[in-house]
């Protein structure tokens, strides 16, 4: 996607994860912070998404109701390399996370989620100058 530099869009941030309150978390805090943000609570409705449309950032939960976060993140970065994908769980072990960064995961963090962290990620993967 071309960027336009006389028009720069803001960054958007997808989250894909299956509780309303985490998606809700999401909206608040990048609300607050300026960034355009869309929300997905399964992992099928995520992927279509993240297919379909441009993000500066995915934070993909690994437990879905509907399928594994990790073939989510397969398909994602299958499609799109340059797209930045952050894994969000309560139930990460070391064998997911190597999993996930075999495929090329561009972190992790684990609930309950922490706001300095989520900024910290974004401010990390995402162009916040616009």
């Amino acid at each position: 996607m071309k960027k336009d530099i006389l028009n720069p869009s803001p960054p958007s941030v997808l989250v894909i994860d299956d509780e309303h309150s985490i998606c809700q978390f999401f909206v608040d805090l990048f609300n607050e912070i300026g960034i355009n943000i869309e929300t997905e609570q399964t992992g099928a409705a995520g992927l279509e998404s993240a297919l379909k449309n441009s993000y500066s950032l995915i934070f993909l939960d690994v437990k879905l109701g509907d399928m594994s976060g990790i073939d989510v993140l397969r398909s994602i970065k299958a499609s799109d390399l340059d797209t930045k994908v952050v894994v969000i769980s309560g139930y990460l072990t070391e064998s997911l996370i190597e999993e996930a960064m075999k495929m090329g995961v561009d972190g992790y963090l684990y609930k309950p989620l922490a706001v300095r962290d989520i900024v910290s990620l974004t401010h990390k993967f995402v162009d916040l100058n616009h």
